[in-house]
């Protein structure tokens, strides 16, 4: 016996797994111009906040009606991990978000993401409103 599921029961189920954790995968490339950034952003830097408002933009949640009111303090996470030339390879930060559904911390990396390091990327692994 073969399960149906009706168009509605998929939809409310897409919702439910947006709302409670779905990774904002590609939330935005950071390009420092012509040559590219020549390292990882600080956490509080202007394009950190940038491309973090972005990754909102960009979400899941925010086509679900989620409001990025404001992006408050941000802060780095442990210790970043360093390539063979004590350059920054990988950056954890935690941001205090506000929304329309609350103040939260959101925690979210950033590494190259390219072999070149031309573009820094940016990944929020779930958002936890």
């Amino acid at each position: 016996m073969t399960k149906s599921f009706s168009k509605s029961n998929l939809m409310t189920g897409i919702a439910f797994a947006a709302l409670f954790g779905v990774v904002i995968v590609t939330l935005r490339l950071a390009t420092g111009g012509y040559g590219g950034p020549s390292s990882i952003p600080e956490c509080n830097s202007n394009t950190t906040r940038d491309m973090l408002q972005d990754a909102f933009k960009d979400s899941p949640q925010a086509t679900l009606g989620l409001k990025l009111l404001k992006i408050g303090d941000i802060g780095v996470v442990g210790k970043d991990l360093l390539d063979e030339n004590e350059k920054v390879r990988h950056r954890v930060c935690v941001a205090d978000i506000f929304t329309n559904r609350g103040r939260k911390p959101v925690f979210f990396n950033m590494s190259w993401a390219d072999a070149q390091k031309s573009q820094v990327y940016l990944e929020a692994p779930m958002l936890p409103f």
